[in-house]
């Protein structure tokens, strides 16, 4: 019997290892069956593949409310039920009891207006572009540091030795925390994508994300109180120090902030740098001319994160009884934006799955659309950018004989787990 695309959604909410690797046919065949969107049973929600339906309902919040971006209420249940159980263990009552009575306030991503215009406002300066410029050298010294700690052997995994450590020494030094505790941090960042993308998440999954929320806010909240007495130049002292018209944030708007801080700024450029060392890798034609030319590095960043984007889609809920191009929508019913769709509606970008560096335009929604456009998008744009001219400079890069592609566990956040190349071994490059 032939497989509905009910069933397939389905695989891809279990994640299986094939829709993880490439959702792109997937993606056309709801597109296909749209008029102009799709209900899944399975995920209990309206696919958005159209482009013009996405932007339309991310500019609409009044109606399409963000406070859910990650999860339908239904697939939240599993962290709920898994912590009653979990606050039975004597060592996680207080992590469990906090974790279910602090309060839950929008803060950025999962905000609406008012709050979430207030909280850009008072959070824009600390990804200012004068400071990304600034950062620039920096993120470049860093890059080389890495690629020195393999460049001598003509082989490497780009994903675990460079795009991984990239972003999150990067993150690190603007938070302005110590460096020598960047694998508790990273911890912390995995931990807290364990619901983002798994329908089922397991109890010890759950007990990993609770215990990680505890640990994160004690050491943050002292940080906090100790910017507050005596600012320094980093994203710390501006979170603990932000105000509107006179108003700071809140405890939770701040820990709330810092926590999507550490998230977004490193989950997501490590996907696209992997993704970025998978194409240099195996489209050689294109890498020798980048090589040859680096003014087209940035359209190149562009059109990486048009045709395989970090982020597969997110979810808006129904605050009104609405429609969908006359398709009538009930109040509370949700609508999955599958951005990565989007960004291959063939309505809106020609020849859609071409890579092509040189299209006319490229508006894609890889960093989002309307009011929550990727507040970091200038961070990871200039990561991206110096990533990109790093891996140039690995002579001959081709994917490895042993490599085997692998994808993170999550049909929301898409990305290799791992990126083996080889490369004619350089001498000294940090000195170079």
């Amino acid at each position: 019997m032939k497989e509905s695309l009910d069933d397939r959604i389905q695989r891809l909410l279990d994640r299986d290892e094939e829709l993880l690797a490439c959702p792109w046919p997937l993606f056309d065949d709801v597109r296909s069956a749209s008029d102009p969107a799709f209900y899944s049973e399975a995920m209990g929600a309206w696919v958005i593949t159209s482009y013009q339906l996405l932007r339309d309902i991310v500019l609409d919040p009044a109606t399409w409310s963000n406070r859910s971006p990650t999860a339908t209420y239904e697939f939240r249940n599993p962290v709920a039920e898994h912590a009653s159980a979990i606050e039975q263990e004597s060592e996680m009552a207080e992590a469990v009891s906090r974790f279910r009575n602090r309060s839950r306030g929008r803060v950025l991503n999962t905000a609406d207006p008012p709050e979430h215009v207030r909280q850009r406002r008072a959070l824009n300066r600390a990804f200012r572009p004068a400071r990304l410029r600034a950062l620039e050298p920096e993120v470049k010294s860093v890059s080389d540091s890495l690629v020195a700690a393999f460049a001598h052997r003509g082989r490497a995994d780009l994903v675990q030795e460079y795009a991984v450590l990239l972003p999150m020494v990067m993150i690190s030094r603007m938070l302005g925390v110590p460096e020598e505790e960047l694998e508790m941090f990273k911890g912390w960042s995995d931990d807290f994508a364990i619901p983002i993308g798994r329908a089922r998440p397991s109890r010890d999954e759950v007990r990993s994300y609770i215990k990680s929320e505890y640990e994160f806010d004690e050491y943050f909240s002292t940080l906090v109180e100790q910017r507050q007495a005596e600012p320094r130049n980093d994203l710390i002292s501006d979170v603990a120090n932000a105000e509107v018209d006179g108003e700071p944030l809140t405890y939770e708007e701040r820990m709330g902030a810092l926590r999507q801080f550490l998230l977004a700024g490193n989950e997501t450029t490590t996907t696209l740098l992997g993704n970025i060392g998978h194409r240099l890798a195996t489209d050689h034609d294109l890498c020798d001319r980048l090589a040859s030319n680096r003014d087209l590095v940035p359209a190149f960043v562009e059109e990486a994160l048009r045709h395989e984007g970090p982020v597969t889609g997110l979810f808006r809920v129904a605050t009104r009884d609405t429609d969908l191009g006359g398709k009538p929508v009930a109040t509370g019913e949700f609508a999955w934006l599958a951005f990565a769709a989007a960004n291959r509606d063939p309505e809106a970008c020609p020849m859609p799955d071409a890579f092509n560096i040189d299209r006319e335009s490229n508006d894609h929604v890889a960093f989002g659309y309307g009011e929550h456009y990727c507040i970091g998008q200038g961070l990871a744009r200039l990561e991206a950018k110096v990533g990109t001219n790093a891996m140039l400079d690995l002579p001959n890069l081709a994917l490895a004989d042993d490599h085997t592609d692998a994808f993170m566990d999550s049909y929301i956040l898409r990305g290799r787990t791992t990126l083996l190349v080889t490369f004619d071994p350089l001498g000294d490059v940090a000195n170079r």
